[in-house]
């Protein structure tokens, strides 16, 4: 959700995303430190003697780890230290995996500091789909909690907090529930003194992988960005959606998917948009991290049979399972028909894991549905593989000739038809969670956004009979050899990028709208949990140019094309359908240079106050001994996009800080600058005294905003003065500025 797992966030042995969802629908995230069950407590930081004073209160940990950089050495023997933390009881940090937490050894370039940090003081907030509590009840009135491993037809494996498999037959198995409370016990963190757990998430940051292979290593951002324009007024109030499209023969009108199982039609009317219920699935649908109400198509001939199809999870005596419902909207195309629903898939999952999401018709006529491996991590029973299962698959039915004793058909041209002990659905294979796809309206290509595990997510153009690898292969890179098959040939994706770059594909749509003559051919996608959208082409599956053209006002679950060509965006987080206005986009390549560092990635230490300052403040001569010192950015909990270090609560705040540029550019071209800057809200912003940018409103994240030329001259060799004034006026608030500069384009 993508909602992927969503990969929210990871959790180390203290015992996934939304969309995640998806890990991914997509975050959705693993819980990140130690997982160690709440029987282990008492020892899960060792035999250290009680504190002879109470520890720091939750907030004071974070307040200091936000606020220093902390040792990154003195953190890694905190880590491996099993008198201290135990975390390596349940976490590896090189690639090997297979404990009760996840491997964290990319976890530095997957989440900023202030996740890793809530991660840790709050692991049950944000388990990550793949590592959540399993408790199974034994015939004889025992029980087992753990995180699932392996699960089979005959057994089920748990991982506990001590880091022991242990195999249960499913025979004496009496039930078998997921619980939302993490392995990881609270409060770990009081056995560390506050720079000691600052040492510790500083050994968490400093572990980023390592260049891996992946085509998306350095992804140029395009010369001028996308902007994203709100479909629907504040008057469309929306929770979690997951899909939304236009129903067929109607204008504006459109439908759209929530993650907890409700769902509606949007109207736009003379009197106004107007919102009313399809269909309410609230206590049917399973919501939580990659389940839920996943995905929407229309018959090709809706207009004359009023068909429609829903994907999404049901729990049934412990069981988690996919269904695909054929479903009927009523006469006046406003609502379901309330007629019972047709199933035509109940397919069972192996864990509450990568249950897919997607589903769509092709040009061909045919119902695609794409399928999960639905885990566990890793895919140990190697389903993507297994030609004998749904799960892992490309799938291809056609709905309209039951055939068989099916509620389908199979279509004459799927690759394994009439062949022995292969499911006859199967279009394709080799997925871990093909969260979302579409097909090319011009040259009826499927293209395909697969989740991945811990380091690569991958996107690709997917043809008939074909493997594309999992769990072979990992994007283009090697992830295991227990089910390579000599002979076989598998298919590597168009685009890959490491999870130094985001960590949850969001597949989207090849561009063939009429509005953005420059990005005709262009497929659009996005991560989830980044929210960065990139453009991108290709010839004969072979990538050409991919530029980065912007970041979503929101985590970016699916994307939509509309009959006129246009491409839309669904906004999980905002609750919001977003139009990608495309035809702002120059999709040049530039490429940039930090000449001040902002505090995304680690603390930058400004000069600040919020007392109204002195005339003559953003002077590169003005005292500011008397400013407080504190690291940005600046603001308060729950802004969308900030990293935010030091609390700011006031109605406004002017911040200073030095730069030193280095004179390296060709003196005989101009200086091409841009503020790296997140503001909510106005700001206004000074370069040497000099006023470069007055910006109203906000920002949801980093933006990249050019200097005018006579403004970039402003910046002069040596030291400079980098002056910013926030004014908040409601709501959540947050500043930070730093530079860049442009040193190559096309």
């Amino acid at each position: 959700m993508a909602l992927r797992e969503t990969r929210f966030r990871v959790f180390l042995p203290l015992p996934m995303p939304p969309l995640s969802f998806p890990r991914s629908v997509l975050r959705l995230a693993p819980s990140l430190l130690a997982v160690a069950a709440a029987s282990l407590a008492p020892a899960c930081f060792g035999q250290e003697p009680a504190p002879a004073q109470a520890p720091p209160v939750k907030g004071a940990y974070e307040t200091f780890a936000l606020g220093s950089e902390g040792d990154a050495a003195r953190g890694r023997e905190l880590f491996a230290s099993t008198s201290r933390t135990l975390c390596a009881l349940c976490h590896t940090v090189d690639g090997r995996g297979g404990l009760a937490g996840p491997d964290l050894s990319g976890i530095g370039d997957k989440f900023p500091r202030r996740e890793l940090i809530r991660s840790v003081l709050d692991p049950s907030s944000t388990i990550a789909v793949g590592y959540a509590t399993t408790r199974v009840t034994l015939e004889t009135g025992g029980e087992a909690v753990g995180v699932v491993k392996q699960a089979t037809d005959a057994f089920v494996e748990l991982v506990g907090a001590d880091g022991r498999p242990r195999r249960i037959e499913r025979r004496d198995i009496a039930s078998q529930t997921n619980s939302d409370v993490s392995l990881m016990p609270e409060g770990l963190q009081a056995a560390l003194s506050l720079p000691e757990f600052s040492d510790l998430i500083a050994y968490l940051q400093s572990l980023r992988q390592a260049p891996a292979g992946a085509r998306g290593e350095e992804v140029p951002r395009a010369r001028r960005a996308v902007t994203f324009e709100p479909d629907f007024t504040s008057a469309i109030r929306l929770d979690h959606p997951l899909w939304f499209g236009e129903v067929p023969g109607l204008k504006d009108t459109f439908a759209v998917l929530e993650h907890g199982g409700q769902s509606w039609i949007i109207e736009r009317t003379p009197e106004g948009e107007k919102q009313t219920q399809l269909l309410d699935l609230r206590g049917v649908v399973r919501r939580g991290g990659a389940s839920g109400l996943l995905g929407m198509a229309f018959h090709p001939k809706f207009a004359e049979n009023r068909k429609y199809y829903l994907n999404y999870q049901i729990v049934e005596n412990g069981q988690i399972s996919t269904l695909v419902v054929e479903r009927r909207f009523a006469e006046n195309l406003r609502s379901d028909s309330g007629e019972p629903g047709r199933p035509l898939f109940k397919i069972p999952s192996s864990t509450q894991d990568h249950q897919g999401g997607c589903l769509q018709f092709g040009p061909d006529g045919f119902l695609y549905i794409g399928m999960g491996d639905t885990g566990p991590q890793g895919d140990p029973q190697g389903h993507g593989q297994d030609l004998n299962l749904l799960i892992g698959k490309m799938l291809r039915v056609d709905v309209d000739h039951p055939d068989n004793g099916l509620p389908y058909g199979i279509p004459a041209g799927n690759p394994f038809a009439g062949k022995e002990n292969i499911r006859p659905e199967i279009w394709a294979y080799g997925f871990r969670e093909p969260w979302r796809f579409s097909f090319d309206s011009l040259t009826h290509d499927l293209w395909v956004g697969d989740v991945g595990q811990d380091r690569i997510e991958e996107v690709g153009i997917v043809r008939v009979g074909e493997n594309h690898g999992w769990n072979v292969y990992e994007g283009p890179n090697r992830f295991s050899e227990r089910y390579r098959r000599e002979g076989v040939a598998y298919v590597p994706p168009i685009f890959s990028y490491p999870h130094r770059v985001g960590v949850s594909v969001t597949g989207g749509c090849v561009y063939r709208g009429k509005r953005a003559e420059r990005m005709a051919g262009r497929y659009v996608c996005a991560d989830f949990e980044t929210r960065r959208v990139w453009a991108l082409t290709q010839t004969d599956r072979v990538l050409g140019q991919v530029v980065e053209i912007g970041r979503a006002p929101s985590r970016a679950v699916s994307f939509t094309e509309t009959r006129d060509g246009e491409l839309h965006l669904v906004g999980y987080d905002s609750g919001m359908i977003y139009r990608l206005a495309l035809e702002n986009v120059d999709p040049r390549p530039v490429r940039t240079r930090v000449l001040a560092e902002t505090s995304e990635r680690k603390p930058v230490a400004w000069r600040f106050t919020t007392e109204t300052p002195a005339a003559g403040w953003m002077r590169p001569e003005f005292d500011d001994a008397a400013w407080r010192q504190a690291p940005g950015g600046f603001g308060t909990a729950g802004t969308p996009g900030g990293a935010i270090r030091t609390e700011w609560n006031t109605g406004d705040i002017w911040l200073r800080r030095d730069c030193v540029v280095d004179e390296t550019k060709d003196p005989s071209r101009p200086r091409v600058v841009s503020l790296r800057v997140h503001h909510d809200e106005d700001a206004e912003i000074y370069l040497n005294g000099t006023p470069v940018a007055n910006l109203p409103r906000w920002t949801q994240g980093y933006v990249d905003i050019p200097l005018s030329p006579e403004a970039a001259r402003a910046l002069r060799p040596g030291r400079n003065v980098l002056a910013v004034h926030c004014h908040q006026n409601n709501g959540g608030q947050y500043i930070d500025a730093g530079l860049v500069e442009e040193v190559e384009g096309d």
